[in-house]
């Protein structure tokens, strides 16, 4: 697994789903 590729799917969900950038840390 790959803790890079997971956090940017993480990231591109979120703002997918929220739609809101400050929710990224």
């Amino acid at each position: 697994m790959n803790i890079t590729g997971i956090s940017e799917q993480w990231v591109t969900a979120r703002i997918k789903q929220k739609g809101d950038s400050r929710c990224i840390p």
